[in-house]
């Protein structure tokens, strides 16, 4: 059955399919490789407390069993929109490729976002159900959508995305019957809906080319990647890149659980205690990587979103973290790599000016 999969993912890959691309890109589950964590929650925030993992081969049977609870349970059709509303998490990561390999659009907002604001997403976005975290799903009641939980919930009424990929199928969405019935997704399909101001309906959208031209950008042919991520899965730059594009590439993505933007040097002290070879920061998070004394020699990468504000920010970081290949972004995810600064270990000065801002 393996096999089945992976010619059925293949071909579909071929034919631009976003998350069957990314699929097949996924280690192969009879390998090593495969019982690699494709992602950890570092519990402390710090790298020294509790982790919490996903296999890629985990991720792989949680995606496949979502999509298959989706279309089969639930009746998602190609097409449809579903509102993912939630924090980072270990769940993120297969609900997005889950709801990809349903033939669903993903529409994402700010889990902070107010009642009214996730009601008019929902209205603007014409979504046929809400994934949100538990947190947060008290949101969800006025925007007249029906409600899926991204965890198990207490209440016997209410159903969860982590049910489904507990108690699924991975290999339903395989079957002759599945595929006669409902075509894949076309390269120009829309697979993405970011909103950035619920209020105005401001939203920025990635087709299945889109998200392909990502995850081909962001992958780098080296072992023992190891990312720190504190930006946000549910984002237009996050969604692409860390849901996506990083275990496409067979990197292990770190996330922390404590919110980086309240205590930016957390990132700094888990990049070193988890040996990160790559970081995705918001631009506080940078500057504080780019601190003195800084033991972060492992680091070779770091992707900022969206670029640092001033001169001097790039001149600081350069000074404290010369080694390192610096890519600011300020354009489409597509394109996320195409702004790489060269590596450079010269004087600071000489380094600053080597610096290349998308």
């Amino acid at each position: 059955m393996e096999e089945i999969l992976e010619s059925e993912y293949s071909a579909a890959a071929a034919a631009g399919d976003a998350a069957s691309f990314v699929l097949s890109r996924l280690p192969h589950p009879d390998t090593t490789a495969s019982a690699a964590a494709a992602f950890v929650v570092d519990v402390a925030g710090a790298g020294g407390g509790r982790t919490t993992t996903l296999s890629f081969v985990a991720l792989r049977r949680a995606a496949l069993s979502l999509a298959s609870g989706l279309r089969f349970g639930l009746g998602l059709r190609r097409g449809d929109a579903v509102l993912v509303l939630s924090p980072n998490s270990l769940l993120l990561p297969p609900i997005v490729l889950g709801v990809l390999a349903a033939g669903g659009v993903v529409v994402a907002a700010d889990p902070g976002s107010t009642a009214e604001e996730v009601a008019t997403v929902a209205r603007s976005s014409g979504a046929v159900v809400v994934v949100a975290a538990p947190e947060v799903a008290e949101k969800v009641a006025g925007a007249g959508v029906p409600l899926l939980l991204t965890s198990r919930s207490m209440d016997p009424r209410a159903l969860s995305a982590e049910e489904l990929m507990d108690d699924g199928d991975p290999t339903a969405l395989a079957s002759p019957e599945a595929s006669a019935a409902a075509a894949r997704p076309r390269p120009s399909d829309v697979a993405f809906v970011f909103y950035s101001s619920a209020t105005t309906k401001t939203a920025a959208t990635m087709t299945h080319a889109d998200l392909i031209a990502a995850v081909s950008g962001a992958s780098l042919p080296e072992e023992g990647r190891v990312c720190l991520a504190s930006l946000p899965i549910c984002s237009v730059h996050g969604l692409p890149l860390l849901a996506l594009a990083l275990p496409a590439a067979g990197v292990t993505t770190v996330l922390l659980a404590a919110s980086p933007s309240s205590d930016p040097t957390a990132a700094r002290e888990a990049a070193a205690a988890h040996g990160a070879t790559d970081v995705v920061a918001t631009p506080d998070v940078a500057a504080a990587l780019a601190a003195p004394l800084t033991m972060l020699s492992s680091l070779r990468r770091v992707t900022v979103v969206p670029a640092l504000a001033t001169t001097e920010a790039r001149q600081a970081f350069r000074r404290w973290l010369p080694w390192v290949e610096l890519t600011e972004m300020s354009g489409s995810p597509e394109k996320m790599m195409a702004s790489a600064s060269e590596q450079v270990q010269v004087a600071p000065d000489a380094a600053s000016a080597a610096v290349i801002a998308q």
